[in-house]
């Protein structure tokens, strides 16, 4: 059986661990071992990752000397103590599905080749009724060539979904470890930089299970997405710089990024002017003109432009009033945080290949 040594990094998170951590050692088909990697957390995460240890010889729990972040605390786990054929890095607050990983190193022991797997998620949030998902046996998966998953995550964005990816531990030690230069985004770092060590599988599968937290969910929050993108567009140009030669197209299709980015931060700025008294708008909208100069020419821009004209107060009470009205979009926008949402893009036509 291939073996897998999963990295649990847990701040504050101890409400959640034990599901985590349960999900992994019933994972089947394979031999795994769980690092739980404490940052220091000030709830009881020290008696919760405990008992797991000492009822369970394949679980060691470390709690940091002092608080590292997420980043250096992964680092910490993937590359000082995994030493499996595999290694995943699951947050405390997510889980896996049944029978996750021994899908996933099926694929990748068929693909010696394959350097990545990742599946589908799906979202939970800690209000919404529970969630179960079939231990499917054969899912549909594709092998793509690491040149087609840079274009497909330049032209749909980040592809991957971090709890339902598997990476190859002698590929992780040549990559390394985490970039500590992209804070929200280093997991995208992560996933290009594999894309240029080799072919990428994918499993049309859940997975994992991924975990939003209601708190995100403030007016300012707007601008977290913004700021994710600037930083994505960041580290796909620093890839640019040291790949250009090996993958000459990634210019083009960064600059397709940039320009569907400009198109999202015009949605995400029209969507925080229907709060009255958030102020957010104003950076998402800069930030749009400067990744997408000819904005004017997008439709999202036109249909911002009429409620400003409207006013900020009265596109408010126009949208409260259209509420209590209760009429119903023809199309209704689902939020990719949604609870029971599939988070995760399968590469459709792809071509089936290698690098």
């Amino acid at each position: 059986m291939s073996s897998v040594d999963v990295v649990v990094p847990c701040y504050n998170y101890a409400k959640y661990l034990e599901f985590c951590v349960r999900s992994v050692l019933s994972q089947r088909d394979v031999n795994v071992r769980v690092l739980i990697l404490d940052d220091v957390s000030p709830d009881n995460t020290p008696e919760v990752a405990g008992r797991l240890a000492a009822s369970d010889g394949r679980v060691t729990y470390v709690r940091n000397e002092a608080n590292l972040g997420l980043v250096e605390t992964a680092n910490k786990g993937v590359m000082n103590w995994a030493a499996a054929e595999y290694v995943v890095l699951l947050s405390a607050d997510d889980a896996l599905t049944p029978g996750s990983l021994s899908r996933a190193t099926q694929l990748m022991e068929a693909r010696r080749d394959v350097v990545l797997t990742y599946g589908m998620a799906l979202i939970l949030q800690d209000d919404g009724p529970e969630l179960t998902t079939q231990d499917t046996k054969d899912p549909p998966s594709v092998v793509i060539s690491g040149k087609e998953f840079l274009r497909f995550t330049c032209e749909q964005g980040n592809p991957v979904p971090s709890p339902a990816a598997v990476m190859r531990m002698s590929a992780q030690r040549s990559i390394g470890g985490y970039n500590p230069k992209y804070k929200h985004t280093c997991d995208v770092d992560m996933w290009i930089r594999a894309a240029a060590a080799g072919p990428i599988g994918v499993i049309n599968t859940v997975q994992a299970y991924y975990r939003w937290h209601n708190s995100n969910m403030s007016a300012a929050y707007q601008l977290r997405p913004v700021g994710d993108r600037a930083e994505m567009l960041e580290n796909c140009a620093d890839f640019l710089e040291k790949n250009e030669r090996e993958f000459p197209e990634f210019r083009q299709w960064l600059q397709q990024m940039r320009h569907r980015f400009g198109d999202e931060a015009l949605l995400i700025a029209s969507k925080a002017f229907e709060n009255e008294g958030d102020g957010t708008w104003r950076t998402s909208l800069e930030i749009a003109k400067g990744w997408r100069p000819d904005y004017w020419s997008s439709p999202i821009w036109w249909k911002f432009l009429f409620k400003r004209m409207l006013g900020q107060r009265s596109t408010a009470r126009l949208q409260n009033w259209v509420d209590r009205l209760g009429v119903r979009p023809v199309y209704k926008h689902v939020d990719w945080w949604e609870h029971g949402v599939l988070n995760g893009r399968w590469p459709g036509n792809a071509s089936r290949q290698g690098r």
